[in-house]
């Protein structure tokens, strides 16, 4: 089972966090500030750590979700190429977006904020990705399970954390996801932070 797998530490565990009444800059930089003061001089195995970002389309994630992101990047002295999109329209992602993506579990990767549309992705494993934030509700509730799961592949020896930033709905949805499923709730599945209230 899925509990089994986070407490025999095969997966890394989970950290959920829920936002409420956040909006979606304030989202983002609360995410991109946590993740970067988690693991700003880190890596694993050689592998820089990544966070991935879900958009609902290409639209929003184009015109919206990536200008906040590179804003607050600037912000913190980051450099924005540390971006990578990849979302299956190649006027966006070029061929070479494709190889890091293909690169991204390799010490040669520099990517750590990946920008993804909900509908991609299927199957889509990166030991390397240490969080995934998921603000707006996607089309397939089933999603907001499936794109959590993304980010708890283990790596290195030691049980390290994987952390999942959801709105309060995403929230809502995952704990409903994981009683049909897995017959689990949040409680039980690894640690669970207090929820963010703004």
């Amino acid at each position: 089972s899925l509990s089994t797998a986070i407490d025999k530490k095969f997966l890394k565990n989970p950290i959920v966090k829920g936002y409420d009444k956040v909006e979606e800059e304030d989202f983002v930089r609360e995410v991109i500030n946590a993740f970067w003061k988690k693991y700003k001089d880190c890596r694993f195995e050689e592998m820089l750590p990544k966070i991935a970002f879900f958009a609902p389309s290409i639209d929003i994630l184009t015109n919206k979700l990536r200008p906040e992101i590179e804003t607050v990047l600037i912000e913190l002295g980051i450099d924005t190429s540390k971006i990578l999109v990849n979302v299956g329209d190649d006027k966006i992602t070029t061929n070479d977006d494709l190889r890091e993506f293909r690169n991204l579990d390799r010490p040669i990767s520099e990517k750590q904020f990946i920008l993804l549309v909900n509908k991609r992705q299927e199957g889509w494993n990166c030991r390397s990705l240490f969080g995934v934030a998921l603000f707006r509700k996607p089309q397939s509730t089933i999603f907001v399970l499936q794109s959590t799961m993304r980010c708890l592949r283990s790596v290195e020896p030691s049980q390290l954390n994987g952390h999942i930033y959801l709105s309060n709905e995403n929230y809502q949805i995952l704990s409903n996801e994981l009683e049909s499923n897995f017959n689990m709730n949040l409680d039980n599945f690894g640690k669970k932070d207090a929820r963010i209230s703004r």
